[in-house]
């Protein structure tokens, strides 16, 4: 059933993103051409077209958060929210369509924006610069060996976990907001500052805690062996990308629980 849930939630989305993503391309190549030809008669509209550029990544940016806010409020927690439970679906499902279509989504903005900018560069110079540079990091990567790759990985994984993370404070912080009648926005935006501030005393009692074998530990980083250094980063990596995990299971169980046992949809 997830499966299907996906597929019409990335239909519903496509028709917002697409034609966005299909602008952002448009105005590139635009860009491209202005840029190409250089006449002054054309300053004008090079303007305005380098400024509508700029403003659909902006919007883009923006439309995704909100297309992540507004489709898991008015699916779940609005009118939609009677038709949406009264399928064969575990809440969970429910939230996990969301997630994984919010993540697609965000990446995809994040690849698009960098594909549109490198179209408006791309040029003989900036290939052969792209060309030396990867060149240099598969140089840096082969030198290091492995444990190079493992922190390619582990980065990758932490990004994801915390693009994840962000969405489900967002969903969280919607679902105890929901908990009101007459003030849901101001509950919602009064939650989600209130899971920053846990988040903040969080890392503060851990920083308190182990303050002197955190310098210790960076002290050591600097003296010792680049095997060690390598191996050192790759657990800093994994306690980030647990700690990073931790909160996102939080919120991602406070949500389920709460859309079972606290729903208010009048």
């Amino acid at each position: 059933m997830l499966r299907k849930l996906l597929k019409y939630e990335i239909q519903a989305t496509a028709k917002i993103f697409l034609p966005m993503y299909a602008l952002l391309i448009v105005f590139a190549l635009l860009n491209k051409f202005f840029i190409a030809v250089n006449a002054d008669y054309l300053r004008v509209p090079q303007v305005i077209s380098a400024t509508v550029f700029g403003v659909i990544i902006i919007g883009i940016c923006v439309m995704t958060l909100v297309v992540t806010i507004q489709r898991y409020n008015k699916n779940l927690l609005s009118d939609e929210g009677y038709l949406s439970f009264t399928l064969p679906v575990k809440i969970h499902s429910h939230i996990d369509c969301k997630m994984l279509v919010s993540l697609m989504w965000a990446v995809l903005s994040v690849l698009v924006s960098l594909a549109s900018v490198f179209v408006l560069a791309v040029n003989d110079k900036t290939i052969l610069s792209l060309q030396q540079f990867f060149a240099a990091c598969m140089d840096i990567l082969n030198k290091v060996g492995p444990g190079a790759y493992m922190i390619l990985l582990e980065s990758l994984l932490l990004v994801v976990a915390g693009v994840l993370c962000q969405v489900l404070t967002i969903y969280a912080s919607i679902t105890v907001g929901n908990m009101s009648s007459k003030h849901r926005i101001l509950l919602g935006i009064g939650a989600y500052l209130g899971f920053g501030v846990i988040e903040q005393i969080v890392t503060s009692i851990l920083l308190t805690s182990f303050g002197g074998n955190f310098t210790r530990y960076f002290s050591w980083l600097n003296t010792a062996a680049n095997s060690d250094q390598v191996l050192a980063v790759q657990y800093l990596l994994l306690v980030l990308l647990v700690y990073m995990l931790v909160f996102g299971v939080a919120y991602y169980f406070l949500t389920n629980w709460m859309l079972k046992k606290k729903l208010n949809l009048e």
